[in-house]
């Protein structure tokens, strides 16, 4: 009796693959794809059905949690960034110091600060800061009169030029001016500050 072929006892679609390989040596020898057990003769069915292996659950959490955490750190960005421009309008970002008056309700408008050479003898930086009112000339010029002379400030205003000159009650090395420019029915109020 002729032992049967491997063609003929080759699972479907495992002939191609077995055929140059011939038959396998030890019985209960398993197939690459775990359907098929190798009896001596023959391949037979192990019984188990072939599984495509789906992501794990675990996976799409991760994915969400990085989708969220993106999410929400460009929302961050965007609320931090506009609070900052918010704070540079309303001069929370100030090159003034701390102590100095702020114009109620005027917006900034331009700001820069100066250190090193081309500043006056003694000084080591200035602060140039443009800022807008909605308020007229005279009203602005009375406020920084009454607010400058009192606390840690002393003002002189020279009438002739519009110029209010500061000097810093505790550190007399930091003055500066004020100009204030009418524009119609707005003000353009101009500090620059040495020290």
């Amino acid at each position: 009796m002729e032992a049967p072929s491997q063609a003929a006892s080759s699972p479907p679609g495992y002939t191609e693959g077995m055929a140059s390989a011939g038959p396998p040596t030890s019985t209960g020898q398993i197939s690459p794809d775990g359907r098929w057990r190798w009896d001596g003769t023959q391949w037979v069915p192990t019984g188990q059905v072939a599984t495509t292996r789906r992501p794990t659950p675990w996976i799409w959490w991760l994915v969400g949690g990085c989708a969220v955490l993106v999410i929400v750190a460009v929302i961050a960005g965007v609320l931090g960034l506009a609070s900052l421009f918010t704070n540079f309008q309303r001069g929370g970002l100030s090159c003034l110091p701390s102590g100095f008056p702020a114009y109620p309700g005027a917006t900034v408008t331009s700001e820069n600060t100066y250190y090193g050479s081309g500043l006056p003898p003694g000084d080591t930086r200035e602060c140039r800061m443009t800022l807008e009112s909605t308020d007229d000339v005279s009203t602005v010029t009375a406020w920084y009169s009454s607010h400058l002379n009192s606390g840690d400030w002393k003002a002189s205003t020279d009438a002739a030029s519009g110029t209010i000159r500061v000097q810093n009650n505790s550190k007399s090395s930091t003055v500066g001016n004020i100009e204030l420019l009418g524009r119609g029915q707005h003000t353009e109020i101009r500090i620059t500050l040495d020290s």
